[in-house]
């Protein structure tokens, strides 16, 4: 076994609420399907027979059952959180330390991608990375993207992202948030990676799919560096900066600074980095023997002499796409369905017989019974459902086990799990949580239950 997988399973989707109440993210339906199958997807076709799965201890059977459910080959071993508590990635991480044998990818239960992974696993191989992270340029543009409910102004988070023109170093990265207004304007790159990478080209539209791969090593630092909460925002920043300092000093070149001080005295308490590295002298020897180089236009060895290095694999092909907003969630819905047959050729759909209009990009529960007067376009519609006569659906997602009644209109909206639309409703752009009365016309708005919002 050269890599474990773990995925990350237990946020709580504090961007989008209004649906997050009362499941997890990970359990939101993305075109029928659980938000996590999409990710046991991915690593079922790329030959992974189990992984880790970290999520909350009251979601456990609900998450257990999905292979078995949907025909997945693959095995979950569930590591539960706390009913009440937030772990951050780094922390969740740290608390499998002990299963983690091998080097880890790590991913993230909201990402939707058909990039293939092992593009990522032979470049973290083959220079020996201490973490490979993948990024995207061929995302959809969800920033213009109508949201459900009331209209807020949602900035798209971006990273500055820099990599060495002549390998696919990551050398630099920060989040746009860590930039202050005052110099907002202005990037800042410190001499010394100057000096080793005194060209790179630095990139504000990638996206980053929180989806790496992980050394062992590295996982034992973060394991014993208890102040790490977050991999994307903590952990993976914090590596780019180390990949440039000074390599420790042999055993044979350390020179005590007086002779009456016992060795004992000099160790300390917290282990340097550097300590956490395994096999460097061996790969050195390696390197030595060898005349290849990653570089060239100065007499250092191969990766500037540095004994950790950060990778970035940039996919220009495929879709790549993170549910990690409303906007980003909308769109995946719409994007995913128009793909299916590409993305998952073995999962086919079959729509229900019907004499409804159905636009070809819908979705619909095969239980499903729609009335034959009834009009969908670009809509999912979930199991259970109950279509009146002369009803309009619009760009819209329906969950399971939702009523809508003749004469109503639809566009834009998100129907939860046993929602009920009366007869004679419009309904632009809402969220819908509990039963809509007839003849109801609303804008931008959520209608959930009272004790929901208290929740909230």
């Amino acid at each position: 076994m050269e890599y474990q997988a773990v995925i990350m399973a237990a946020g709580r989707g504090s961007r989008m609420t209004d649906l997050t109440h009362d499941r997890p993210k990970c359990l939101l339906p993305i075109c029928n399907r659980p938000m996590i199958w999409f990710s046991f997807k991915m690593l079922e076709n790329a030959g992974f027979e189990d992984v880790i799965v970290i999520i909350h201890e009251q979601f456990r059977n609900e998450v257990a059952v999905i292979p078995s459910k949907y025909g997945l080959n693959i095995k979950l071993d569930l590591s539960c959180l706390p009913k009440n508590e937030d772990f951050g990635t780094a922390d969740s991480l740290r608390l499998i330390k002990d299963k983690i044998k091998t080097d880890v990818l790590v991913i993230s239960c909201d990402l939707v991608c058909d990039i293939p992974l092992h593009n990522l696993f032979d470049l973290h191989r083959t220079h020996q990375s201490s973490v490979t992270a993948l990024f995207s340029q061929t995302s959809p543009d969800v920033i213009s993207t109508a949201v459900p409910g009331p209209k807020t102004k949602f900035k798209q988070e971006r990273d500055l992202v820099g990599l060495d023109l002549q390998t696919p170093r990551l050398v630099f990265l920060v989040s746009e948030a860590d930039l202050t207004s005052e110099n907002e304007e202005e990037l800042s790159i410190r001499k010394s990676v100057m000096k080793h990478f005194p060209q790179i080209n630095v990139q504000g539209n990638l996206l980053d799919a929180h989806l790496y791969v992980i050394k062992k090593w590295v996982c034992d630092y973060i394991a014993e560096n208890r102040s790490f909460t977050m991999l994307k925002g903590e952990v993976l920043p914090h590596l780019v900066r180390k990949q440039f300092i000074k390599a420790p000093m042999k055993k044979n070149e350390i020179e005590l600074p007086n002779a009456d001080v016992s060795v004992v005295s000099l160790n300390t308490t917290n282990r340097d980095i550097c300590s956490f590295l395994v096999n460097v002298e061996e790969e050195e020897r390696i390197r030595n023997y060898s005349v290849w180089n990653d570089h060239r236009g100065d007499l250092r060895g191969p990766y500037q002499d540095h004994n950790i290095r950060c990778f970035a694999y940039v996919a220009k092909e495929g879709f790549c796409l993170r549910a990690n907003s409303l906007s980003n969630y909308c769109e995946l819905n719409r994007q995913v369905i128009k793909r299916w047959s590409t993305m998952f050729p073995d999962e086919e759909i079959t729509l229900p017989v019907s004499k409804a209009q159905v636009g070809t990009d819908c979705l619909i529960g095969e239980t499903t019974q729609l009335s034959d007067k009834c009009s969908i376009k670009h809509s999912i519609i979930g199991q259970c459902c109950n279509i009146g006569e002369k009803v309009r659906i619009t760009n819209c997602i329906i969950m399971d086990n939702v009523t809508i009644m003749k004469e109503t209109i639809l566009q834009g909206s998100i129907l939860m799990d046993n929602s009920v639309v009366e007869k004679s409703c419009d309904l632009k752009d809402c969220i819908v949580g509990h039963t809509v009365h007839s003849n109801c016309k609303s804008t931008n708005e959520v209608l959930v239950d009272a004790d929901r919002l208290l929740e909230i």
